[in-house]
């Protein structure tokens, strides 16, 4: 039978997704049975063979610059043109049939690494930041900064499968487009993984995930209109659910903890400092110092990497991976955002400020606890976070933005922030400290004394920008302090009170 009347070679637009598996211990079972679709140019080859009764019928596609053979309306692959008798074969194969697949796709080996770095459930609690073999990561890519400018060229590897064990799952035919002959016949085709699948089959999936991040990396710009771009990166967040071991996150929290249980608020600031940056690799480029190329090469290399990710496809970032999965799965929790800042071995001073006052926090609920307080903290006028720790205090102020410098907020926006100088004088001699992993040691003020005065630099007062304020949101132990609202007075009053903020 003719297929709605023509004879002749005609395309098929064949759809691929596929099912993988999910480990125990991860932060949601929501997405455990969501297909992952490919859509992905990057595989360029497909081969799809049936059997049917004994004959071989294969439809195939090898694309090249030229030739892509892809259909960018439906982000389908298509065929190579093949008899009509033969698509007829294809449409009469019920659903369900197995099917016998062929491929060849590219990525950077890079996001492969990165993906086996943060899916890691072994009981070794090394991580990205802190790795077992820092050479098999770093020469995924090579790294230049000619002129200050960071540049990154990853390593494209090649990936071949054969035979996957595929299953019919739809077919499709349309009368043809206005101005053709040829109907549009489409196959849909889900990729056989068992629940259980084969150390093999586990390597091809994290690969097939690391050619969408590889795409990611390239187009994975916010408000993109490239369908594929939201198709990539749902599948990369997917993996990330089904794959992420918390447990495993929480015992690298845990260990940390414990390394440091009982120890004065002066010896954190030191070696709580250097556990915390050892496990975190800075993910955003920033004026001051983070990670030091002679002493943290790994860590710095990794951070520059993912700065370009940052600046310029952000839906490529670890981060805004990791920041979209604890928005949804579980916000407000600061202890399971450390957990996984910590498996991921990556972040902005966000998630080194989380992991800071989550850990401190746990270390006061400990035998020996020798910190008096810690304030969820950083700066009131410029876009960093970090905590304050071993002062109290008395009071913490709601007020509304008021500084066109303020980078943190945009004036008329409202702020919480709290008197340094007040709580350093009100728990004199009480000493306060800061923490800050984020920042290299050579920039970080350790004292919230010489926090303060960084504040109140000269460069601060010659930008605008010097003042008494930090940012305050959140403290421990409970109640917070009491709150004064300064939202209802007017700018000029609120300027003076809280000055550059």
């Amino acid at each position: 039978m003719a297929i709605l009347g023509f004879t002749g070679k005609m395309p098929v637009a064949i759809g691929l997704t596929w099912k993988g598996d999910i480990i125990p211990n991860v932060m949601s079972t929501s997405v455990k049975d969501e297909p992952y679709p490919i859509a992905n140019e990057s595989l360029t080859e497909l081969k799809v063979t049936a059997l049917l009764g004994g004959t071989t019928r294969i439809l195939e596609r090898k694309a090249t610059a030229a030739q892509r053979f892809y259909d960018d309306k439906l982000n389908l692959f298509v065929t190579e043109p093949i008899s009509s008798v033969i698509v007829e074969e294809f449409l009469a194969i019920p659903k369900g049939s197995k099917l016998f697949l062929e491929m060849a796709f590219t990525f950077n080996s890079f996001f492969d690494a990165l993906l086996e770095q943060m899916t890691r459930n072994d009981v070794d609690l090394h991580n990205l930041a802190n790795p077992n073999d820092s050479k098999a990561i770093l020469d995924t890519f090579q790294h230049s900064a000619a002129g200050g400018n960071v540049s990154i060229t990853y390593k494209p590897a090649t990936q071949t499968a054969k035979p996957v064990i595929g299953l019919l799952a739809d077919t499709e035919v349309k009368p043809p487009p206005k101005g053709s002959k040829i109907p549009a016949v489409k196959i849909m085709i889900q990729m056989d993984f068992s629940a259980a699948p084969t150390p093999v089959q586990k390597e091809l999936m994290r690969k097939l995930v690391a050619m969408d991040w590889s795409k990611l990396a390239r187009f994975g710009k916010p408000g993109s209109p490239r369908k594929d771009v939201e198709i990539w990166m749902l599948n990369v967040l997917r993996y990330l659910v089904n794959h992420t071991d918390m447990a495993r996150g929480e015992k690298l929290r845990q260990a940390i903890i414990g390394r440091h249980q009982g120890k004065s608020p002066l010896d954190l600031s030191k070696d709580l400092r250097d556990d915390l940056d050892l496990h975190l690799i800075t993910a955003n480029h920033w004026g001051q110092a983070r990670e030091d190329l002679k002493t943290e090469r790994h860590q710095r290399l990794l951070s520059d990497l993912f700065g370009t990710l940052h600046q310029q496809t952000w839906l490529s970032s670890p981060v805004f991976m990791a920041r979209t999965l604890s928005d949804k799965f579980f916000p407000g929790n600061e202890d399971k955002i450390a957990a996984l800042a910590l498996q991921y071995g990556t972040g902005h001073c966000g998630e080194h400020a989380f992991c800071s006052f989550s850990v401190l926090r746990s270390i006061m609920g400990l035998p020996g606890n020798q910190v008096k307080a810690i304030i969820f903290s950083g700066n009131a006028n410029v876009d960093h976070a970090f905590v304050v720790y071993n002062l109290t205090l008395d009071q913490s102020i709601d007020t509304i933005a008021t500084s066109s410098n303020n980078s943190r907020v945009s004036v008329g926006d409202k702020i919480s922030v709290f008197n340094l100088k007040a709580a350093i004088a009100k728990n004199a001699p009480r000493i306060g400290f800061v923490m800050d992993p984020y920042l290299d040691k050579t920039v970080m003020k350790p004292t919230a004394a010489e926090l303060l005065a960084s504040l109140n630099s000269a460069k601060r007062v010659n930008a605008n920008k010097d003042t008494d304020f930090l940012a305050f949101d959140g403290f421990h132990p409970p109640p917070p302090p009491p709150v004064l609202d300064l939202t209802g007075k007017t700018p000029a009053e609120r300027k003076a009170l809280v000055k550059n903020v």
